[in-house]
């Protein structure tokens, strides 16, 4: 067997026809043969035919049989070979594609209009392919946003050593204060990638864990490591929360509210309090956190949970812009959803979590 396939031409369609020709050729020839030799046995035994007569007549029999038998193979070769490349096509243009891909290239979709399942590894096909393409452009966006982000502290940083080396400035506690505080943003920016990247990743052998827990200890904490600080800045913060018990990972669930709640603090532009709420409905927990803060535009909502976005660009408040992006991909791999309402001034971030495992 392996012989035979070594022997075979390389493309698939044509040992697809080699292959079935061949067995056309068989079937025909013992059909055509069985056939013949049945006729010829019927003749023989009919009274009254001379000998002659019956050898012309099996004579001509063999030759109807050759003939009709070679127009059969011919024209089933052909149909076979016909349907056979136009069936492969999309396999052709799949192999292109992906040797498109390669070489670094992404093809554009692939347009096969069939219902079979060459139709459905075609159209998975085109899925992964702007699946990639996405996640590509999604790379390179965070590339340039990681570059920007690391050129300002890195050149305060550089700013600061030249004129240290230079002697235009003297070293004292408040330039070595400004050192460490620009290292420190440096830091925490690499920390908090770190951060998304271990949510982002999500593998069989390294799974979420979640057990569950009860949410108003898993709400209290958080809301209690901010009391004073919210005190301190005169806002007022109130809980109300109902219990119920969710599955979670109690670290990244804590993880999100203390993103909202810092930025809740950071960005408080107002008179009202600050109110976290949590409550189950149907077959899901929501917990709400709303207040007062900076202005964000009615079209820019959504873009507040994309990497290293900003309200106001211009405004350099040594944040990252990562928070949110994090607590997106948390809530999301506990198979929840993490959106932002507000009317421009009045902000309410709500988060539903399955209470199903």
């Amino acid at each position: 067997m392996r012989l035979i396939e070594r022997l075979l031409p390389p493309k698939l369609w044509v040992k697809m026809t080699i292959v079935n020709i061949a067995l056309l050729i068989g079937v025909v020839i013992v059909t055509g043969m069985t056939l013949y030799q049945t006729a010829c046995f019927l003749a023989a035994d009919i009274t009254g035919v001379e000998r002659e007569a019956q050898l012309t007549f099996n004579n001509s029999l063999l030759i109807y049989a050759w003939v009709i038998g070679g127009a059969v193979i011919v024209m089933g070769a052909f149909l076979y070979s016909t349907v056979t490349r136009k069936v492969l096509v999309p396999v052709k243009k799949l192999s292109s594609a992906m040797e498109m891909m390669k070489s670094g290239t992404y093809p554009g979709n692939l347009n096969v209009h069939t219902n079979d399942e060459i139709g459905e590894l075609v159209d998975h096909f085109n899925r992964m392919n702007r699946r990639l393409q996405q996640q590509e452009r999604s790379r390179h966006q965070m590339l340039r946003d990681l570059s920007h982000e690391l050129r300002t502290p890195l050149s305060n940083l550089q700013g600061y050593l030249e004129a240290l080396e230079k002697g235009v400035i003297s070293g004292d506690q408040a330039i070595y204060r400004s050192l460490a505080e620009e290292t420190d943003r440096v830091s925490q920016l690499l920390s908090r990638l770190d951060d998304m990247e271990s949510w982002t990743t999500q593998t069989s052998s390294k799974p979420m864990e979640v057990r569950y827990e009860e949410m108003t200890q898993v709400i209290a904490q958080v809301s209690q490591m901010f009391t004073l600080e919210f005190e301190k800045k005169g806002i007022s913060l109130k809980s109300e929360v109902e219990n119920a018990e969710v599955p979670v990972n109690r670290q990244g669930i804590q993880q999100v509210l203390t993103n909202l709640l810092r930025n809740a603090l950071d960005y408080y532009e107002g008179k009202d309090r600050v109110e976290i709420i949590g409550l189950p409905k149907g077959e899901e927990y929501v917990i709400q956190l709303k207040g007062e803060g900076r202005a964000i535009p009615l079209n820019e909502k959504d873009r507040v949970f994309d990497r290293f976005y900003r309200v106001d660009p211009s405004r350099s408040d040594g944040r990252s812009g990562l928070g949110l992006s994090i607590s997106k991909q948390i809530v999301e791999r506990h198979g929840g959803q993490i959106q932002l309402e507000t009317d421009g001034r009045k902000h309410c971030f709500s988060i539903t979590l399955p209470m199903r495992a």
